[in-house]
Formats: C-alpha cells, structure tokens, sequence
C-alpha cells in the first residue's frame, strides 16, 4: 500500500492546497511518515520542503535520515524560535517552484514548548497567562503557514510530538490522546490524524486513526494499520 493510498483509506485528501496533521507519542515515527507522505505527492519532480524546530534538526545525521525519505528534491530547514521560523517561510514564499511542493512543519507542540519556557523564565509561572502569550504566537504560526500552503499550491503536513498530548482520555469518543493546547490552536488544519503503535521496531504495527476532518466528517474515527517495512518496500518500488 502507498502512504498516499494509506492516508486516502481513511477519508484525508492529500491534495494541492490541504493540510494534514500527525501527531501522537514521541519515537513512533511521525516525522519520517511526514517525509514519505511529502516524497510521494511531489513524485520524481516535484520539492519537499522542511521546517524543522527541534535540535535534532541541527545534526546532520539526523537530516540524512529525513532527506532520504523525502528524496528526490528537498530543502531542510532547522528553526529554533519563532524568528527563524517565518524567515524561512518568507524565503518559501517568494521562490519559485514550478513543480509540485510539499511542505512540512516539524513540530508546532515544540514552538509552543519553546515560547512557554521563554515566559517561565521571566518569573512567569501562571499557566492562563503564558497560554495568552503562546497561543497568538501559534495562531500566527499556522495562519501563515496555511496561506503559503494555499498560494503555493502546495501539500501542507503539520507534525505535533510528544508534548502535544494534553493528558490521557478520549477525544471525540475514539481517539485515545487528546489534542493539546498546540492542535487547538492549529487553524491551518484540513484533517488531524493520530499515529499510535509501538515504537521503533520498522516491522511493528503503527495505526493511523482520523481524529478531526473539515473536508469528511463523517470518516472521523476511520482506522488504517501498516508498518513501516511495507511502507518503505512500496516506495522503493516507486522510485525506480
């Protein structure tokens, strides 16, 4: 099964001008389903483009390991604060890409940490506080990045790790993990899928449940299983 046909199993549209979120428990994979999402809407000629926020987007090695899942032409941006985040976004905006263009923010629950921690440090500690500082920062964030989605004609993947879960319970009666403060504030968002599983091992079982769609509702709730094995066996296929 391809990770397009894989998305489209429950109800997303992985299409020009739509949005899609991954978010679930850290060390699952999200980033690299991201990529491989990314890689196989662009085909051969199209451009993945990567907004990395966490540290690990610094380290080479790391950023070997995502360009060669979003392969053939990708750009890897590493985005420590806000600053850098929209330079690179602007920088997206008025280069021209005369093919197909995916891009991926990875991760808005990590700005959100980061602005959070900005505010704890100078002596702020009230929680409703810091969340009417970190939440138009975040509004911002995905307003902006569904407005280049948009003009770019572009495929739009959200990632939210592990600080995205906002404590145990059920969401919308099915989903496990409950969006947290970053999801909620994610207007950018066409569908929000939850990536659950074990971690690590490529041949373990990973599900994909469609936690939130504008576009198909009533899929809301759909689940789909694969393992990353499959996933990759299909897109090296693909690519020869």
């Amino acid at each position: 099964m391809s990770v397009v046909r894989l998305f489209e199993k429950i109800g997303v549209d992985v299409k020009p001008r739509k949005t899609v979120g991954i978010y679930g428990p850290s060390m699952l994979g999200k980033s690299v389903l991201a990529a491989m999402l990314a890689r196989e809407y662009c085909g051969p000629g199209g451009y993945v483009v990567v907004f990395g926020t966490e540290e690990h987007y610094a380290d080479e090695e790391y950023r070997k390991l995502i360009a060669s899942f979003a392969k053939p032409r990708y750009f890897i941006n590493y985005c420590p604060d806000l600053e850098s985040l929209f330079k690179y976004m602007n920088m997206v905006r008025v280069k021209r890409f005369e093919e197909k263009l995916a891009l991926i923010l990875d991760s808005l629950s990590f700005i959100a940490m980061r602005e959070a921690s900005k505010w704890s440090a100078r002596g702020i500690t009230e929680p409703r506080v810091i969340a009417a500082r970190v939440i138009p920062a975040l509004y911002s964030v995905s307003s902006y990045f569904k407005r280049l989605v948009v003009e770019k004609d572009a495929l739009g993947v959200v990632v939210m790790h592990a600080a995205s879960m906002a404590g145990m319970g059920k969401y919308r009666g099915f989903a496990d993990l409950r969006p947290s403060m970053a999801m909620r504030v994610a207007h950018s968002l066409d569908h929000l899928v939850l990536l659950t599983g074990e971690r690590g091992n490529p041949d373990a079982p990973r599900k994909l449940t469609l936690v939130m769609s504008r576009l198909n509702p009533v899929m809301e709730g759909a689940q789909v299983e694969f393992t990353f094995t499959q996933l990759q066996k299909k897109q090296g296929k693909a690519s020869k």
